[in-house]
């Protein structure tokens, strides 16, 4: 079943369609990004998305499943991944590290985030 997102009362056009791995949904990290306002870069050498969003910046690793805010580590239940040459990103973990409310509803397979 397709996955929807819902962003502030509004349904978001992601152009990669997000897939669930180990009960995570997991979204392109420029989409998540891009509609938290945030910033992102590209590090190729070590495969690692720096996003910024005003103070507070995440690092996260492809294959790792370490995500740094601000320096400080926290494991994540899914580490991001390269799907369909897109990077992948566990959505919830990236929009509570902003403070954005996240909630699922399993029966429409709908992401609900809120600021």
């Amino acid at each position: 079943k397709d996955i929807s997102i819902m962003i502030n009362g509004k349904t978001a056009k992601v152009d990669t369609s997000p897939v669930i791995v180990n009960g995570r949904t997991l979204v392109p990290i420029r989409f998540v990004a891009l509609a938290l306002g945030a910033e992102v870069d590209w590090n190729p050498e070590t495969k690692t998305v720096i996003i910024t969003r005003g103070n507070d910046v995440l690092n996260l690793q492809i294959d790792n499943i370490n995500m740094y805010k601000n320096n400080e580590v926290k494991a994540l239940d899914v580490a991001p991944s390269i799907i369909n040459d897109r990077t992948m990103v566990p959505i919830r973990a990236i929009s509570e590290a902003f403070s954005v409310s996240v909630d699922w509803d399993g029966q429409t397979s709908t992401v609900f985030i809120n600021e």
